[in-house]
């Protein structure tokens, strides 16, 4: 519930400190005074846009706080909780509005944006005028009305699993059916690219592994050829070897003849002997087994291949595998399409089949929970200044959607001799008022929404309706806070507080102030929407107010 609005520098209300009690309020004051400033405020509160107009002249902002008590406000709470906000069980919500239209909005200290104020003001005050578009011209609004009246929560929640589990199911088909047709049209082109990636059998590693290979074989031929080339050199005819052996006998032959040659030959001795060792040792040398010719051809031409798939892919080794993966099961999958259509098929019958019967039992209570309803809201509006209107529940056929196969539509004949007309459009603003009115006491108990304000509910009425209208404002009031603008003593006496809005000139500038008016205060006002001072109007007012306690 409101506990408490503060407004500074709004528009006409330069300071007011208004505080709220429970059960009804009724607001009053002189055609002009200011009261539709109070509920704009109150609207600003709610999540309104702001204007600069509302600023007041001469002023750089204007403040709004509304402090709400929310220890029953469970939604409310979690809506908060949801934005991170701390809240316990009060909730300040402050907004400020710059000169410049431009402003800033809080709760609980926190800076929230509009949208997120909106959510929050639905779920903490329902505001009823005559000019704006109201809450029963949404139809929208009819089906959870009458769900709410019938107690179909239950209903209503099977039938929605029903109706999401069927939805889920027919995407998945088209999501299916989709993808069906793009695969089938590309079944050639991924064929052709699965054959040729599957065909090449590739594997992590392979190529770096044959370049490896290819590297070894090529120092391995280097190796073979000179070492052939070497003991060729050495141990083939006429080779070092004999010729070192051919020189050593002709320098032995030299230095029998002539002695001075024997130190020649022993020079030569020392180096023939060293140098027949290691060319012994060069004439044992056996290469390593290298690949033959013909391997290293297919191992280049494997390497060429991998390099080839590389470029025209544009991805590596690893990249062709997982794609050869892909096309194998996007191929797998193309053949097993059909079969999950004709799963998916059979699940979406299912649940069709269940959201239908949720659905028949769902209309059958709306239609059984109307004809309570209708009558309930139609005996209330004959209190109402309605004596022959007539309130009917239209439930048609329509489509399966969210909340059922039932188009629901609130209906009025305000006037013998004419049909029902829609509620959207057809009814005036006061009618309007005057219906919701009626429904919110039909429904008193059920209503979440802790805050209802009525602007002018009683507008065009008077006597023994405008009192029948005071006293179902009182019994709403006994199960929530509700605030209404009236012009009838008959309604202001019903109420169990009420707040006076008044207006004066100071110094050529215009104050608008609001007051919590005190028993006596209540006589005063009264007086003087009775229609001014007399012992006789002091004394009917007090009756008034005596008689309602």
């Amino acid at each position: 519930m409101l506990k408490t609005l503060s407004i500074n520098n709004f528009t006409l209300i330069a300071q007011a400190e208004i505080p709220f009690q429970k059960g009804f309020t009724a607001i009053t004051g002189e055609t002009g005074a200011g009261k539709s400033v109070l509920l704009k405020a109150l609207r600003m509160v709610c999540g309104d846009k702001a204007q600069a107009s509302m600023v007041r002249t001469g002023e750089s902002k204007a403040i709004i706080e509304g402090i709400f008590d929310i220890s029953n406000e469970p939604k409310v709470k979690k809506i908060v909780e949801d934005l991170g906000i701390d809240s316990d069980d009060e909730l300040v919500i402050r907004r400020e509005i710059l000169e410049n239209g431009k402003g800033r909005t809080r709760v609980n200290g926190n800076m929230v944006n509009q949208a997120d104020l909106q959510e929050i003001g639905e779920h903490l005050i329902q505001m009823h005028g005559q000019s704006e578009q109201l809450l029963l011209r949404d139809t929208r609004t009819h089906a959870q009305m009458l769900d709410a009246y019938a107690g179909n929560a239950k209903l209503l929640a099977d039938y929605t699993e029903s109706w999401n589990a069927w939805n889920d199911t027919l995407a998945k088909i088209e999501e299916t059916q989709t993808r069906a047709k793009d695969l089938a049209a590309q079944k050639d082109f991924l064929k052709f690219q699965y054959d040729e990636l599957s065909k090449a059998a590739l594997r992590e590693g392979e190529e770096e592994e044959l370049e490896d290979k290819v590297n070894i074989a090529s120092k391995g031929e280097t190796e073979r050829n000179c070492i052939n080339d070497i003991q060729t050199l050495l141990g083939g005819d006429n080779g070092l070897l004999d010729q070192v052996q051919i020189l050593q006998s002709k320098m032995r032959t030299l230095a029998s003849k002539i002695p001075h040659y024997e130190e020649n030959l022993n020079a030569l001795a020392d180096v023939a002997d060293p140098f027949e060792s290691v060319c012994k040792d060069l004439l044992r040398l056996s290469p390593a087994k290298s690949l033959s010719p013909a391997e290293i051809d297919r191992a280049n031409s494997r390497i060429a291949a991998i390099q080839k798939l590389k470029r025209k892919y544009r991805t590596d080794v690893a990249g062709l595998i997982a794609l050869t993966a892909q096309r194998k099961e996007e191929l797998e999958s193309l053949e097993n399409l059909d079969a999950d259509l004709e799963e998916l098929g059979r699940q979406a019958e299912k649940f069709m089949k269940s959201m239908q019967a949720a659905s028949i039992r769902l209309t059958e209570s709306r239609k059984a929970a109307a004809e309570k309803f209708d009558a309930a809201v139609e005996a209330m509006l004959q209190t109402l200044g309605m004596p022959k209107a007539i309130f009917k529940t239209s439930i048609e056929k329509q489509d399966y959607a969210a909340n059922g196969a039932d188009k629901i539509e609130f209906m009025l004949a305000p006037n013998p001799g004419e049909g029902a007309k829609s509620l959207q459009k057809a009814v005036s603003g006061g009618e309007l008022s005057r219906v919701l009115l009626a429904i919110k006491t039909v429904m008193a108990e059920l209503d979440a929404v802790p805050l209802l304000i009525f602007d002018e509910v009683d507008s065009g009425i008077s006597g023994e309706v405008g009192n029948n209208i005071g006293v179902a404002l009182r019994n709403l009031g006994k199960h929530h806070q509700v605030l209404t603008i009236t012009h009838l003593h008959q309604v202001a006496s019903r109420a169990d507080n009420q707040l006076a809005v008044s207006k004066q000139e100071i110094d050529g500038r215009t104050y608008t102030s609001v007051t919590n008016l005190d028993a006596d205060g209540r006589v005063d006002e009264l007086v003087r929407m009775l229609g001014g001072e007399s012992a006789t109007v002091r004394e009917h007012a007090k009756q008034l107010l005596e008689n309602c306690e």
